[in-house]
């Protein structure tokens, strides 16, 4: 394959770090020029021959190029123009193939899979295809307008615009085939983005958008330049490669990322209003290497009550509010569809039952097509059991948060959908829930490095309890254990004890702690795990105090098994453990924590803190007792509760 670097221009953006000595190709990035990071990944993909269009100080490319490209066995020209003619009048120059050829602007450090990107393009049957992506500042950046991988409008930078636009930008490299050099006028000065492109749209020519999550960053500044040598350092480059699968964190987004906009929705970008942290979440989340994507059900669309259009500007308002904060969204999937009819302007193709409305799988199957995720590393968060109902049907880890619907929707799920899941965390927000996506590994690390040495291979499961105060993170502790057992290939059961609480009803005045909770079954239940026994829990429900659905632990073929409850490490179990976890935290955490959980189930301040008094005496005491005989006592951090 042939491919031409567009090396051309003063680099006056780039002044100050060449210092006009050097052509801006030479920039150095992690002490390796630019272009030769260019031509290392393209001769890697495939490409056998290079054509640099060079321009100020261009001479001094060739005797800095030729030996780099006869390492890489690549043909090299360099071509000097004499006169600027832009980033698309130079490519008059160019010897045209019968094949494709890439564009790449100079400027760029990139790491990208090639292959995708032809078949992309041969399957548009396109005249030319952009290289697009998300970035975190769409709205001083030239935008892309597209519908199903199809340009239907260029949005140069700098120009007004009425609102916000998806967040899709052109990445500096592009696939032309033989025709579209047609198009340019020979010896004319022309820009890509300003000239060709919207006048190739405009004609309605096939211009395609391959939207890419790989590495691009423009380091032709400074600070875009020292955030690229960061990258480097922190290996944020080549690791984002189509061929390195990534584990991806979905978001919901009213009532997640951005407030619930009441019962009609958002149907004007004014309705969204993010929460706070959001923009600063997601880009966490991105940070930490996770891919970001939102699905969202959108069914004003099917109502009638927005067209796609107007949610077109409604989910770039979202994206641009979060790029202020510096976080990017990989993709956003959406439902408009609805599945009962009777609204004045409905739109009646779209009132129908799909796969893609949540708790439909449709949306996240899409993104596992499209997208190079490690499904099993994979996350959810929503506000929603419907959320929480599309993660279990992917099987992906389902957390919730008490903001938005704050999970208690358990009636309107009823409704529609029958028996609804419950989330494997609940978390105050979406920050703390990115916070615990990010950091459960480190959390879990002790313990599960001591499981690792103790797994013997044999048929009896190994008893890990994880005890401790209410509130004081045993529930984050044992999923955080199970989670990372389980990616690494352990087969792993989380039981959690709060299923055999008495339903606040049902307890006297003299109820004592242990007995609310059932510790006298305790040692039966233990005893049926260990032999490979299923055992059922009568079902608690932590939002009603009340009672659930019966919940049924089966232990058949699992390696560790996980108990979890404030009195998971008691005396009457202790010896039948293999391992005993106690969390514990300051009390100032443990009382914050305790109070927003009590809240949200929707004690006034009053009765949250006669609770706290009375559980400071009669059960913190006996809870506590399970220190001393612990392996390890844990102290999950303050960022999540």
């Amino acid at each position: 394959m042939h491919a031409a670097i567009v090396a051309g221009g003063f680099g006056t953006r780039a002044a100050g770090m060449t210092a006009g000595r050097i052509p801006k190709a030479l920039l150095p990035i992690g002490g390796v020029p630019i272009i030769f990071r260019q031509m290392r990944v393209l001769k890697r993909e495939g490409v056998n021959r290079i054509s640099v269009l060079a321009g100020h100080l261009g001479e001094q490319l060739e005797l800095a190029l030729a030996p780099e490209a006869e390492s890489l066995e690549l043909a090299l020209r360099i071509i000097v123009e004499p006169t600027p003619l832009g980033t698309a009048g130079c490519l008059t120059a160019l010897d045209l193939d019968t094949n494709e050829i890439l564009l790449v602007y100079g400027d760029i450090l990139f790491d990208m899979t090639l292959a995708p990107l032809l078949e992309f393009h041969r399957r548009r049957c396109a005249l030319l295809t952009m290289v697009a992506h998300p970035n975190d500042h769409p709205r001083t950046s030239d935008l892309i307008v597209e519908h199903d991988g199809l340009v239907e409008a260029i949005l140069p930078r700098g120009q007004p615009r009425q609102d916000d636009y998806r967040n899709l930008v052109p990445a500096g490299l592009y696939v032309a085939s033989p025709a579209f050099f047609a198009q340019i006028k020979r010896g004319a000065k022309a820009d890509m983005i300003y000239d060709v492109l919207p006048a190739l749209v405009a004609s309605g020519a096939m211009v395609a958008a391959y939207n890419s999550p790989e590495y691009f960053r423009d380091v032709g500044t400074p600070a875009r330049h020292e955030l690229a040598e960061r990258d480097l350092v922190a290996d944020g480059v080549a690791t984002l490669n189509l061929s390195n699968p990534r584990p991806a964190l979905f978001f919901d987004c009213d009532g997640v990322l951005n407030d619930e906009p009441g019962l009609q929705g958002a149907v004007i970008p004014n309705d969204v209003k993010l929460l706070p942290g959001a923009g600063t979440a997601v880009r966490r989340a991105r940070e930490a290497g996770r891919l970001t994507v939102a699905v969202t059900n959108r069914p004003q669309v099917a109502k009638g009550f927005v067209t796609f259009e107007g949610l077109s500007h409604i989910l770039g308002r979202l994206e641009a509010l979060l790029a202020a904060d510096g976080g990017v969204l990989d993709r956003i999937y959406f439902c408009p569809h609805h599945p009962e009819a009777g609204f004045p302007g409905e739109v009646p193709a779209l009132k129908i039952r799909c796969e893609c409305r949540k708790p439909g799988t449709l949306l996240l199957r899409r993104a596992f097509a499209d997208l190079p995720i490690d499904q099993r590393r994979s996350a959810l968060i929503g506000d929603s059991l419907r959320d929480i109902g599309a993660a279990r049907g992917v099987g992906i880890w389902a957390y919730g948060v008490r903001t938005g619907y704050a999970c208690l929707d358990r009636e309107r799920y009823d409704r529609e959908n029958g028996v609804p899941t419950v989330p494997d965390l609940m978390f105050d927000s979406v920050s703390e829930a990115v916070a615990f996506e990010i950091e459960y590994g480190a959390l879990a690390a002790p313990v599960v490095s001591a499981i690792q040495a103790m797994v013997d291979g044999g048929s009896a499961p190994l008893l890990v309890g994880v005890c401790g105060r209410s509130r004081a993170g045993k529930t984050v502790t044992a999923h955080a254990i199970t989670r990372a057992l389980t990616e690494q290939g352990l087969a792993c059961l989380h039981v959690r004890l709060d299923d055999w609480i008495v339903p606040a009803a049902d307890r006297g005045l003299t109820c004592s702690v242990e007995a609310r909770n059932r510790v006298d079954t305790m040692p039966d239940v233990v005893r049926s795990l260990r032999a490979g026994e299923r055992v059922s829990a009568p079902g608690y429900d932590a939002a009603t105090r009340g009672t659930s659905q019966t919940v049924t632990y089966d232990p058949a073929g699992q390696s560790v098994i996980v108990l979890e409850g404030i009195f998971a490490g008691h005396r009457t179990i202790r010896s039948l453990l293999d391992f005993v976890v106690f969390a514990a935290v300051p009390v100032e955490l443990q009382q914050a924590r305790f109070t927003a959980f009590y809240r949200w189930k929707g004690f006034d301040e009053n009765a949250i803190k006669k609770l706290w008094r009375e559980r400071s005496v009669n059960e913190w005491p006996v809870v506590d007792a399970q220190c001393d005989s612990a392996d390890i006592v844990l102290t999950p951090g303050a960022n999540y509760s």
